[in-house]
């Protein structure tokens, strides 16, 4: 409570009353006291804006009051004054005003003051307007009762006062800790990594914490008082309680899974009021986990693979080597040598499959070592240059930085040998293979884009699946052996393509932590200028 208020108060109390009191009455001496009751007044104003302690001020008023109490109780009358009741309106204020039984002090003061006016009166030794006194024992007496409803109203007004103050002061901590915790919860509420939306049964929104609006790409403003499926189209529309995904767009038009969780929001006993929903932004989670079942099931068919493959090859070789031993001792026409070459070439083609089944299905471990990624890179698209799959109407655009990564040199060109014959398979009359590499704070981004046919989102669904293929001369081992290698080095590979829209191959790896730093070659392809280049056909 701010007292200095209260003192402001009395000073307008007080020139209200005595106006009242002295335009009821009016005389010469009342209006003398009015008028120095105006001109204290001031004082007090004065005194207020310039010094903000009220308890000096607040004794210092009353005991002036008391005093211009008693010089009006003594020029209207004495004993038989109405404006004696004033007393008690300045007990009940200093109630108010002062603490720790102020209003016992006032209440005292206000007796010895009143008493002794009147005895002084009655002795004569102070002028008064009293016609008669009584005698002194009946003044006494009036005296005496005057005095005892002065201590009475003292006591009930102290009593009543510390009371108020007490509920003031409770009422300012429990308003303090409801602001406090109405603070809180509102922390609360923002600083919460997932979604809170609230609405009323109509599913009306009106409230939208800033995990909410950055997870949607919607501001609180935007979304507040409209529909929960204006903002979230995807709902279904029995949504309810409970728990459940959505796919929906994403703020970057990105396709994104939203696990939401609803429950009641209930205020009383008469039933829920509205809604909360819970929400969040799983993709990466649930890409996880289709990644990580793509690798237990290709795990599982890798195992299963190793041994098909190692039952199919000794048999293979037996067959191989007798038909050669055959093939020598025969005198074989024309004709004849033709089907005797289609089975070697295409014996020759099954064993070389079973080589990369085996190869994918109990892989080595890489001999890490520090290597230049963009020399790799150059010294396949040298090779491949004869490769069967390129042809002359393909291009080839690279934009290479240099970046140093720990691999095993003969897996790398692996990998870029792989990718590359894809993309011009993909590509079977003619198109542009773009190759870029760049680092990415600790993370080496190799990227193959082609424009060729393109693969529809199943096609993606099982690209590293072995024996998968979308081309016919293919075995469906190449980017499964991809996809191995390039786990094993801790990295990720992932396609993005349309039909008719080309594909691109995103490879990331660790960089190497000391990039550049030796000068010996590591590799013989160390000898080319790793630069960006337009690589032409």
């Amino acid at each position: 409570m701010d007292r200095s208020k209260w003192l402001l108060r009395l000073i307008w109390v007080r020139v209200v009353v005595f106006t009242v009191f002295v335009a009821v009455q009016p005389s010469v001496d009342m209006l003398v006291l009015l008028a120095a009751v105006y001109a204290l007044s001031f004082c007090w104003f004065a005194f207020l804006r310039l010094n903000q302690s009220y308890l000096p001020q607040a004794y210092a008023q009353i005991s002036v009051d008391l005093l211009l109490i008693t010089w009006m109780v003594n020029r209207t009358g004495g004993l038989d004054s109405y404006f004696s009741s004033l007393y008690f309106l300045e007990i009940v204020m200093s109630s108010i005003l002062l603490k720790h039984r102020g209003a016992y002090v006032t209440a005292v003061a206000a007796s010895m003051l009143h008493g002794v006016h009147l005895d002084l009166a009655h002795f004569r030794v102070l002028p008064s307007t009293t016609v008669t006194f009584p005698e002194l024992f009946t003044l006494q007496y009036i005296v005496g009762v005057t005095i005892f409803g002065f201590c009475a109203v003292g006591f009930l007004a102290n009593v009543l006062a510390e009371n108020w103050h007490t509920s003031d002061a409770a009422l300012e901590e429990s308003t303090g800790q409801v602001a406090f915790l109405q603070a809180l919860t509102a922390h609360i509420i923002d600083s919460l990594g997932s979604g809170l939306v609230t609405t009323d049964l109509e599913g009306k929104i009106f409230l939208f914490n800033p995990a909410a609006a950055e997870i949607s790409g919607r501001s609180s403003g935007e979304v507040i008082g409209r529909g929960i499926r204006e903002v979230f189209p995807a709902l279904p529309d029995d949504a309810g309680v409970g728990d459940f995904e959505i796919e929906t767009p994403g703020p970057e038009k990105k396709g994104m899974c939203l696990q939401f969780s609803v429950t009641p929001l209930a205020m009383d006993a008469r039933g829920p009021t509205g809604y909360v929903w819970c929400f969040d932004d799983v993709t990466g989670m649930r890409e996880m986990e289709r990644q990580l079942r793509g690798k237990e099931r290709m795990a599982a068919i890798g195992v299963m693979s190793a041994g098909i493959a190692h039952e199919i090859r000794n048999p293979l070789a037996s067959i191989s080597g007798s038909f050669g031993l055959l093939q020598s001792e025969l005198n074989l026409g024309a004709e004849q040598k033709q089907l005797v070459s289609i089975i070697a070439r295409e014996t020759e083609r099954l064993n070389q499959t079973i080589n990369d089944f085996l190869l994918y299905a109990r892989p080595s471990l890489p001999q890490l070592k520090p290597l230049r990624l963009d020399i790799v890179i150059l010294d396949v698209l040298k090779l491949i240059e004869n490769s069967p799959d390129r042809r002359s109407d393909h291009k080839i655009q690279i934009a290479l930085d240099p970046v140093t990564i720990r691999a095993d040199a003969s897996m790398m060109r692996q990998v870029v040998h792989n990718l590359a014959s894809n993309a011009f398979k993909a590509m079977p009359e003619s198109g542009t293979l773009e190759i870029a590499l760049r680092l990415t704070g600790v993370r080496a981004r190799l990227e193959f884009k082609d424009s060729g046919i393109g693969m529809t989102p199943q096609d993606i669904e099982r690209l590293f699946l072995p024996f998968h293929s979308s081309f016919r001369s293919g075995t469906g081992l190449g980017l499964s052996i991809v996809y191995q290698i390039v786990t094993t080095h801790h990295g990720h590979i992932w396609a993005n393509s349309e039909p008719g829209q080309g594909t691109v191959f995103n490879v990331e790896l660790p960089a190497g932590s000391e990039a550049g730093e030796t000068g010996e070659a590591h590799d013989p392809i160390d000898r080319y200028d790793a630069v960006p280049v337009r690589y032409g056909p």
